[in-house]
């Protein structure tokens, strides 16, 4: 394989793998003294696509949460939090094309007229996850911010690989968190 067609494979690979985040917030709050939270539900309401409504994807999201606001200092409170957190997965289906150029013909001899452009278009379904995970007033219930990934969606070898995929989703999404204003 020729270095430039590896370029373009490690370019694909790494676009599939991206992460694309963005938020909204309340400018008016100041969110980077709140230390303290809470899961608003127990677990997300069901959805009714199987591979959303799992409890091990579920426990996934909430550890790579935890873990990554733990890890700042934002601690999980038992009674009287600060704030109340809670998320939302969604999968849409997704489709791209791609049209590449495969040949180029001129026309000779009897036929100077002829030529043309030869082209290949590829048609791709493909699922697309939006995780959004909001922040709310515990008080109030009135939502401070939201984070919300998109990516596509995939399947891991191994819970371990699914868990670590998890936790960099999260970590991208909440290093946002708090808004820099």
């Amino acid at each position: 394989m020729r270095p430039f067609s590896i370029a373009i494979v490690l370019f694909l690979l790494s676009a599939c793998t991206s992460v694309q985040v963005s938020q909204d917030y309340d400018p008016l709050t100041d969110l980077s003294h709140r230390g303290t939270w809470q899961w608003r539900e127990a677990v997300q309401p069901p959805v009714g696509d199987l591979r959303i409504d799992n409890p091990l994807l579920d426990r996934r999201i909430r550890t790579a949460v935890a873990n990554n606001l733990e890890g700042r200092g934002i601690v999980r409170a038992g009674d009287r939090p600060e704030l109340s957190l809670s998320y939302h997965l969604v999968l849409e289906r997704k489709i791209e094309s791609d049209t590449t150029h495969t040949s180029m013909g001129f026309g000779r001899y009897y036929y100077p007229w002829y030529g043309g452009i030869g082209t290949e278009t590829s048609i791709r379904q493909y699922d697309e996850s939006r995780l959004t995970i909001d922040i709310h007033e515990v008080d109030t219930g009135q939502l401070l911010w939201r984070g919300v990934g998109t990516y596509r969606f995939r399947t891991y070898k191994t819970p371990q690989d699914a868990a670590d995929a998890m936790q960099k989703i999260v970590d991208k999404i909440l290093s946002q968190f708090p808004p820099v204003s």
